[in-house]
């Protein structure tokens, strides 16, 4: 697992100790970033005027290669400490500590801090907690903007009818896993 692109370029990162954490791989990180490029561009947004979320963050993978591409800020969010623990080790190996903020707590504790994000990574450990919950709890929280763009892992077997309220973008598959491109109004 390594940083894919920006300034951390190479830089490989920590891994979990064991199966509990479930990080993205280099190729489907390579697919989300491209993707986002492509739906930024569009909108004409730049990344460093945005702030990003990433919830059950794991190794951290995925907010780490946002401040590596110039992001402006990222809250990371799990409630495991082992989790934490790698993200914040992850975050020491390129020093940059102060454009984190690392909360060690369930998401739905989590109701009006003082954090906006415009983007959002959701990579729930698999069939764990219910999208539509963790979906209606962002909406309602405070912690992401009025036309956020979301981007959601889900296991490729698990095509969800109860997200059809959801703005997709894109949609794509790599490997076992299904990625959900979606903007909340």
């Amino acid at each position: 697992m390594r940083i894919i692109s920006g300034k951390y370029r190479g830089t490989k990162l920590f891994l979990p100790p064991d199966d509990s954490i479930r990080p993205t791989s280099d190729r489907a990180k390579e697919m989300i970033f491209s993707t986002l490029n492509s739906i930024l561009s569009k909108k004409k947004l730049i990344f460093d005027d945005m702030k990003v979320l990433d919830l059950f963050c794991g190794s951290g993978g995925l907010g780490i290669e946002c401040i590596s591409r110039g992001f402006k800020k990222v809250c990371f969010i799990d409630n495991s400490k082992i989790a934490i623990e790698l993200t914040k080790k992850n975050l020491n190996l390129i020093r940059a500590q102060k454009f984190a903020e690392i909360y060690n707590s369930d998401f739905r504790n989590l109701k009006f801090m003082p954090f906006r994000a415009d983007i959002f990574f959701l990579d729930p450990p698999y069939n764990k907690f219910k999208i539509p919950e963790i979906l209606e709890f962002l909406g309602n929280s405070g912690l992401i903007n009025n036309k956020s763009l979301g981007v959601l892992e889900l296991p490729k077997s698990n095509l969800q009818n109860k997200l059809s309220h959801l703005k997709i973008i894109k949609e794509k598959k790599v490997s076992n896993s299904l990625f959900l491109f979606f903007e909340i109004n």
